[in-house]
């Protein structure tokens, strides 16, 4: 008998301990099932919007600083506008020049594509703690990894805007808009984002002559200094909706 009950006790040792195996594996997979709902339902939205800002700073800091270093150094001025000149030597115009015109966007393209590519190799990480929208939890939680995946290719246009800086004096600016799209990774998501950014390549300050005279905000003639008296404004008027006319009788 006593042979008997230890041969019975040593499977159920054996059996209590597989059972607490199954059973603390049941409540590791129930655990991250309901991890993974948590994230989808509360986490993920966050997480993902805190992801873009970091990775579109990130993308434009690089943008900026590769333009500025590589392309805008290297640009010349003088060569890039042909102004256009009337017989008295005043410029009428200007026209860009289609040869630096094609070098600054083909050097623009492909240094904003190769630091995109560099930035890919680099893993930022966020606090799940920003995600909860707490001052005090900002900090704390595991890291969640973001990436950053070029998508398609890099659009760069060279552009002018004009501003003026006086009464005879109009500011030239000539810019490279760059826009850049990527892909935010981030567990169990990714969506694409928009990288827009505007550096500025070169100005140009084009003087003209000074006017005898203008209006200020007020309507006063200023600046006359030969004695001429400037025209007056006039405003066209019109008859009032309920005005009526009549011929006189005869």
């Amino acid at each position: 008998m006593l042979q008997r009950r230890r041969w019975r006790s040593r499977p159920t040792v054996k059996k209590s301990r597989k059972k607490a195996i199954w059973v603390g594996l049941l409540i590791f997979v129930l655990f991250c099932i309901q991890f993974f709902i948590y994230f989808e339902r509360n986490l993920r939205l966050p997480l993902m919007n805190l992801a873009k800002v970091r990775i579109k700073q990130i993308a434009t800091q690089a943008i900026n600083s590769a333009i500025a270093d590589h392309v805008a150094k290297g640009t010349n001025a003088a060569q890039l506008m042909d102004w256009k000149m009337d017989n008295n030597n005043k410029i009428t115009g200007f026209v860009i020049n289609y040869n630096e015109h094609m070098r600054i966007t083909s050097e623009a393209i492909n240094t904003v594509q190769g630091e995109l590519n560099n930035l890919e190799s680099i893993s930022e990480h966020i606090p799940v703690g920003q995600a909860l929208n707490s001052a005090i939890l900002a900090s704390f939680g595991p890291d969640i990894p973001i990436k950053l995946l070029p998508v398609g290719s890099v659009k760069v246009d060279l552009n002018t805007r004009s501003q003026n800086v006086g009464i005879n004096m109009v500011m030239f600016e000539v810019y490279v808009h760059i826009i850049a799209e990527v892909s935010v990774i981030i567990p169990f998501d990714s969506e694409t984002e928009i990288v827009e950014t505007e550096i500025p390549i070169s100005y140009s300050l084009v003087v003209g002559d000074v006017p005898t005279y203008y209006y200020d905000n007020k309507g006063n003639p200023v600046g006359s200094t030969n004695g001429s008296t400037p025209p007056t404004i006039t405003l066209p008027t019109t008859p009032s909706s309920g005005a009526t006319h009549t011929t006189p009788k005869k």
